[in-house]
């Protein structure tokens, strides 16, 4: 939901790779949400961060939300008062690695990493995937 809000890819000072997945699901990493945000936005996007998956909103239910938002004009009108702010905006959350590649690349798993970085005590509901 950053990227489509502020249309660009969230950067991190780390390289991409395994350390910033265990920074991600241990320490709750997301990125800056910029000032004039629409508020009701923000929240929508806090809650699909959230840690437990069960706490985030389903597809179907960010769809719901999304079509509500359509047909409310306050909302409608606020958050296109908001998109107009944030055009205006230069966004200074672009600091990338330098190792950095933008294309999805394997991302090699082993055992040892996951049971040295705590990742394995997350609660993952694999059956809801």
């Amino acid at each position: 939901m950053w990227e489509i809000l502020y249309g660009r890819q969230v950067t991190y000072s780390q390289e991409l790779g395994t350390g910033l997945q265990i920074e991600i699901c241990r320490n709750d990493l997301r990125p800056t949400i910029i000032e004039d945000t629409h508020q009701s936005y923000v929240s929508l996007m806090k809650e699909c961060w959230e840690r437990e998956p069960e706490n985030r909103p389903s597809a179907i239910k960010i769809c719901e939300i999304l079509t509500e938002w359509l047909n409310n004009e306050t909302i409608l009108s606020d958050l296109t008062k908001s998109d107009e702010l944030l055009k205006n905006i230069k966004i200074t959350h672009t600091q990338s690695h330098p190792d950095d590649i933008y294309k999805s690349k394997f991302i090699k798993y082993t055992t040892s990493l996951c049971q040295d970085s705590g990742l394995n005590e997350l609660n993952i509901a694999s059956d809801k995937l």
